[in-house]
């Protein structure tokens, strides 16, 4: 769904939309030129022009809000939770006022028409002529994907299309795309693309605007651990993989002929070198049976948002295990990129930026004694997490449930589902080592997460592996320090204990 602006020099291309926005205990104002607004939660189906993420109450596509004979009216486009004016869910076309209240999902929004204001500058129109489009160049768009960012003006001018070199990178996504007969090769620095046509609701990253059979948000194309996955994006015509159209996204090998539009591609990835094993002078012990190159460090780590996760055990952590499970993996959600790391064996790292944290340390076998149960004692620390680690908003306990195989949540905070890199968290377990994270920048991945930075410890007692404790940031600007990491450390490995002495006393042994 798409709701233009109007024509260039239109009367609705230059009128605004003024939105403020509060969510919790933030309050941000958004500006938005444009008649015409789409309010949900970015994704790939729908062009959203207000994006409300993180609040998962809110559906991809909410509510229309335009202007019309200056009047601003709201509509709900049948959200799942609704859209309430001053309390009361509306059920059609609606009028607001300048101090109207609206409620989507646990969002408050005021919205009203800003004030005219008077542009310096140029000729003025004269009545009945004709205005045309100057030919300009596309704003440069920041990297992250949020409502905070520069408002966008829905207007289409045709501007000049980056043509792709075609350098071939190690690691990297390449292509060959053929069309009516002529063949390009492409490389793109990123991992994931979006393929359509050019326009400026999305970063499309092979521009097919030529064909008319294309649709706008055509596509996806992303790769992991070299194997390359193609989406169809609900386009109009479909996408075909070796002459059959596709309806769930699916493995692509080398040879294969993917077909968008009349246009044919090839897609696969530059081998690159195999990693090596970080040395073992920090004397990590690997358990007994283990694959060394079964988790290999890789430059991002995808990100999944699933009920539970395949665990596998030290013993199946081989190259033919994982590469059978990674087959059957549905979408990533993100991708995720370490930026620190530290062994459980290692030295705490003293640091003015864990302090909270480090308070907690003389009270906290105390309080963990109190917690009669694995539920109770996970649900408690997730909930003390987030006032501890100053300015996280989200935490998460996973454990790991040998019976069925499979890793699973037992606590998290708040109540929208957790998100896991599995493979990062393996990797966790594997070198019993914790790590810091961040998510990519956009250029890297197309689809965004609400969640910026991250912390991952392994919970180990003994040598077991029990689960992961998950400590994440939605701010754009987070990032978490090593002295965070190595306190977080010290109050895992102390509620991996009683987390174990739970686990064993549930289980009658």
């Amino acid at each position: 769904m798409r709701i233009d602006a109007g024509p260039i020099g239109s009367p609705s291309c230059r009128r605004m939309l003024e939105f403020e926005i509060t969510l919790g205990e933030e309050t941000r104002n958004v500006l938005l030129e444009q008649a015409a607004v789409l309010i949900g939660r970015r994704n790939e189906k729908s062009e959203v022009h207000l994006d409300l993420t993180p609040d998962d109450l809110v559906s991809r596509v909410h509510a229309r809000v335009w202007l019309e004979d200056g009047a601003v009216i709201i509509e709900d486009l049948d959200s799942s939770g609704g859209t309430r004016v001053d309390h009361q869910k509306i059920t059609g076309p609606t009028e607001l006022q300048p101090s109207t209240k609206v409620e989507l999902g646990e969002t408050r929004l005021t919205i009203r028409q800003p004030a005219p204001t008077r542009k310096r500058g140029g000729a003025p129109k004269k009545p009945g002529g004709k205005r045309r489009p100057r030919p300009g160049r596309p704003r440069p768009r920041k990297p992250a994907a949020s409502a905070e960012a520069e408002p966008e003006i829905v207007v289409e001018i045709e501007a000049p299309k980056p043509e792709l070199e075609a350098q071939p990178a190690v690691g990297a996504l390449q292509a060959e795309v053929t069309i009516e007969g002529a063949t390009e090769m492409h490389a793109f620095e990123s991992g994931e693309i979006l393929i359509g046509r050019q326009h400026p609701g999305s970063d499309i990253g092979l521009d097919l605007s030529a064909d008319l059979l294309v649709s706008r948000n055509h596509a996806r194309v992303w790769q992991t651990r070299a194997i390359c996955w193609v989406e169809d994006l609900d386009s109009t015509h479909g996408t075909r993989v070796n002459g059959e159209a596709i309806v769930a996204a699916t493995v692509i090998q080398p040879g294969d002929h993917v077909q968008i539009g009349s246009v044919i591609l090839r897609f696969w990835v530059e081998a690159a070198p195999k990693p090596k094993r970080p040395a073992k002078s920090r004397e990590v012990p690997v358990p007994e049976g283990a694959d060394e190159d079964a988790f290999p460090v890789l430059d991002s780590y995808p990100v999944f948002k699933e009920d539970s996760y395949r665990y596998h055990a030290p013993d199946h952590r081989g190259p033919e295990d994982l590469e059978e499970a990674f087959l059957s993996r549905k979408s990533p959600m993100g991708r995720i990129r370490t930026t620190h790391e530290r062994a459980l064996s290692e030295p705490f790292l003293p640091s003015d930026d864990a302090a909270v944290l480090l308070e907690q340390l003389p009270d906290l076998p105390r309080e963990l004694d109190g917690l009669p149960d694995a539920s109770g004692l996970a649900d408690w620390l997730v909930n003390q997490l987030p006032d501890w680690m100053g300015g996280s908003k989200r935490a998460a306990l996973f454990t790991i449930d040998f019976d069925q195989g499979r890793i699973k949540v037992l606590a998290h905070v708040p109540a929208l589902k957790p998100i896991l890199s599995d493979s990062l968290a393996h990797r966790a377990l594997d070198l019993r080592t914790a790590f810091a994270w961040q998510q990519v920048g956009k250029k890297e991945s197309v689809r965004r997460l609400s969640m910026h930075a991250g912390l991952y410890v392994p919970l180990i007692s003994g040598n077991e592996e029990l689960g992961i404790l998950c400590v994440e940031d939605t701010d754009e600007e987070g990032e978490f320090s090593a002295g965070q990491l190595s306190a977080l450390i010290l109050i895992s490995q102390l509620a991996a204990v009683h987390l174990q002495n739970r686990i064993w006393r549930e289980a009658g042994n």
